[in-house]
């Protein structure tokens, strides 16, 4: 049994459709990320299982206990759902101190004092905060005022947690250290989650399934590793990881395997969708499957190097590729690269395997 079902859900602001009938599912102890771009519908989908929005239709259901059916007409209050919330901007009390913070949701539950102490206790001590009780939010850093709205939310034993952005107000550096700890965290207490986040990178570190949304709609639903590597559309490549991408008509079709036209060059890759010889197709690689070589071979096309960047760990190449006669039309392509590059002509390849093809339209 999921500890979170939703089942076709909608929501409208006025006549303006948000969700537009997504359903999902959290399994026992699983992270899923809500990934896409602002606008899709992904913080409005985290608030309604919250009960903090209310869609026209739909049901959503926790275990066996429904949160939400609009036919039934069940819509319990956010603070009958058992869920914990961690807001993007934390929401910690100002004038409250860190236990008081995380004390209130017990307080409100009518708790009792030694109860209250004994839980708070516990709740900051597996975010490593026990000894800063005593401070105020301004007192804490960026990072440790997270750990408290993550405790606050965890301090009455939620099975589920909702998490809207929860590392967006760190910086880069923290960022990394910070769902490295939140994964463990949630991992080893048994919890399942529900995670908005806009930041692929960090969907794919945290979560174990990532449902990416578009328009309110579901553009695809798997592993990090199946929405990555093995996108169902356009949308969903473009979406995730750095790319190249190249507009072209189709001049031959054996099995997946394509045949491209780019301006006037041949391209070859695999079919990721209806294609027809005659057709226009955008072809996806990602810049890690793209090298750079010294001779000619298959799937390898003569271009000039025109930009190393160093990016610290590896090397960012820009390629200027003349795509039409007379050098009228460049198109630029980049490749990582552990080393930089002496200027000049390159062999570039571009793996056929790697080169995903789908149709325009």
């Amino acid at each position: 049994m999921a500890d979170i079902l939703v089942q076709d859900l909608h929501l409208s602001y006025g006549p303006v459709d948000v969700l537009k009938g997504v359903s999902l599912a959290v399994e026992p102890g699983q992270i899923l990320a809500l990934l896409g771009a602002s606008g899709s519908g992904k913080t409005t989908l985290l608030r309604s299982v919250a009960g903090l929005e209310t869609p026209r239709a739909g049901r959503i259901v926790q275990g066996s206990n429904t949160l939400y059916d609009a036919d039934r007409r069940i819509d319990l209050a956010p603070e009958a759902r058992g869920l914990g919330f961690v807001f993007q901007s934390y929401a910690l009390w100002p004038h409250r101190t860190v236990n008081d913070n995380v004390a209130y949701p017990l307080r409100l539950r009518k708790l009792g004092r030694a109860e209250v102490e004994e839980k708070v206790k516990r709740a900051l001590g597996s975010i490593g905060l026990a000894h800063l009780g005593d401070r105020f939010p301004h007192q804490l850093s960026g990072g440790q005022q997270q750990r408290v709205a993550l405790a606050r939310a965890l301090v009455y034993e939620p099975k589920v947690i909702l998490l809207d952005e929860p590392l967006s107000n760190l910086d880069a550096k923290l960022r990394e250290e910070a769902r490295i700890w939140l994964r463990r965290l949630i991992t080893n207490l048994g919890l399942s989650a529900l995670c908005v986040t806009h930041d692929q990178v960090e969907a794919m570190a945290m979560a174990d399934r990532i449902l990416l949304l578009d328009q309110g709609r579901i553009a695809q639903n798997g592993t990090p590793r199946e929405v990555y590597e093995r996108p169902t559309s356009l949308y969903v490549a473009e979406f995730m990881g750095a790319h190249n991408r190249f507009e072209g008509t189709v001049t031959a079709l054996d099995g997946d395997r394509v045949t491209l036209d780019v301006g006037g060059r041949t391209l070859r890759g695999r079919a990721r969708g209806p294609l027809e010889v005659g057709g226009r197709a955008v072809a996806i690689i990602r810049l890690e499957r793209v090298s750079a070589r010294r001779d000619p071979g298959p799937d390898r096309v003569a271009m000039t190097l025109g930009e190393s960047l160093f990016l610290g760990d590896r090397w960012e190449l820009v390629f200027d590729w003349e795509v039409a006669s007379g050098g009228e039309t460049r198109q630029l392509v980049r490749a990582f690269a552990l080393d930089g590059l002496d200027d000049g002509v390159w062999q570039v390849e571009l793996p056929e395997q790697d080169l995903m093809v789908f149709p325009v339209g």
